[in-house]
């Protein structure tokens, strides 16, 4: 009896394993079909949706179309912080204004102004003694009343009460405050020409001298930015100095030439990318600054590249994939790494070859065949 009671029990924890293992061999299975292949078989009606091309080779010269925006020209922008701690008692300008080199911005009062003032009085000072005993010492010299290392001294102390004037009378310059004045209120001034395109103060608003944010943004518009992230395979495409065409979707059917002002010197480790900058002449300040752009770089360049067509390439958070299509209407998921979109074609970096097929219509379809129960 006790025999047979455990012959029992043994046949059920192996019918239990079986039924484990026969689940585990499905949820494989499942997995495999999931991320490696489909078979259509022939005449089977979904392959009436689907269209297969050949990768073939196109011109990398012509084909290099980068995505980038448009920003602020740096070399011709001025971000106005304040030196001193103070409160705002006047803001001159709005946002829009166009602005000429040293016109007055905003004024502040502060307590600092004062300080400045003493420190300019007291460089004045110590520079007219040291510029003196520089005066007599050389006499002495001549005399030999004072050794060569004293006047090296004395000369040292002058330089010094020199650079010490010069930083002090610098603080109130920028602050349109006179040396010998006693005024409390500064004034800050545009050191470029250009319009105020942004502005974050207020009148009664303190600020401080170590304030991240600028006051306000003034920018020379005449010429802008455009900048994009160039692929290290088009490197040998780009010569600095070149000219290159900007389009953008404000303005369809029309581009403005620009040229290559700088090509970074470091890749991206993580992007396999080099910041590629060009300058733009910007006539009417039709370009505004943060516009999504296309750079169509100039043909300078050989070589080949691979482009699929954008319905070709799946993307989701993390990989972009293809479905390569083989003999036997075998259909197999790869991942691709892609350039930026350009009139419905996609560079594919790396992942393709020459001569192998990808599906370009009913990509979608696929996958979800492949990834279904």
């Amino acid at each position: 009896m006790m025999h047979r009671r455990f012959a029992a029990i043994a046949m059920i924890l192996f019918s239990v394993s079986e039924m484990g293992c026969n689940a585990a061999a499905t949820t494989a299975s499942a997995e495999e079909r999931r991320h490696d292949s489909i078979r259509l078989d022939p005449g089977n009606p979904k392959l009436n949706y689907i269209k297969v091309e050949t990768v073939k080779a196109s011109d990398a010269a012509s084909s290099v179309r980068l995505t980038g925006r448009v920003t602020f020209d740096e070399e011709h922008t001025q971000r106005l912080a304040s030196p001193i701690d103070g409160r705002v008692t006047k803001v001159l300008v709005q946002l829009g204004d166009v602005v000429k080199r040293d016109q007055p911005l905003v004024e502040l009062s502060s307590a600092h102004v004062a300080e400045l003032h003493a420190e300019a009085q007291k460089a004045s000072q110590d520079l007219s003694v040291a510029e003196k005993s520089v005066d007599r010492a050389a006499k002495l010299k001549v005399e030999g009343a004072v050794s060569d290392k004293e006047v090296a001294q004395l000369e040292s102390d002058f330089k010094k009460a020199q650079a010490d004037f010069g930083r002090t009378e610098a603080q109130l310059r920028s602050l349109s405050l006179s040396p010998s004045g006693s005024n409390i209120n500064a004034s800050l001034r545009a050191q470029i020409p250009g319009t105020v395109v942004e502005r974050s103060i207020l009148v009664g608003q303190e600020v401080r001298a170590d304030a991240v944010a600028p006051l306000l943004t003034i920018t020379d518009l005449g010429t802008v930015w455009v900048q994009a992230d160039l692929y290290e395979q088009d490197l040998g495409t780009v010569v600095q100095g070149a000219s290159v065409e900007v389009r953008v979707p404000a303005y369809p059917g029309e581009s403005f030439t620009g040229r290559i002002d700088h090509v970074g010197e470091v890749l991206d480790p993580m992007s396999h990318t080099v910041k590629l900058r060009c300058v733009v002449p910007n006539p009417g300040n039709r370009l505004k600054p943060e516009m999504f752009a296309k750079i169509d770089l100039p043909a300078t360049g050989s070589g080949t590249a691979i482009v699929v067509s954008s319905t070709a390439v799946l993307t989701d958070s993390e990989h972009a994939r293809v479905i390569i299509a083989s003999e036997g209407n075998i259909f197999r998921q790869r991942i691709v790494e892609i350039g930026p979109e350009s009139d419905g074609k996609v560079r594919v970096l790396r992942g393709l070859s020459l001569g192998e097929k990808v599906v370009t219509e009913g990509a979608i379809f696929l996958k979800r065949e492949m990834e279904s129960d």
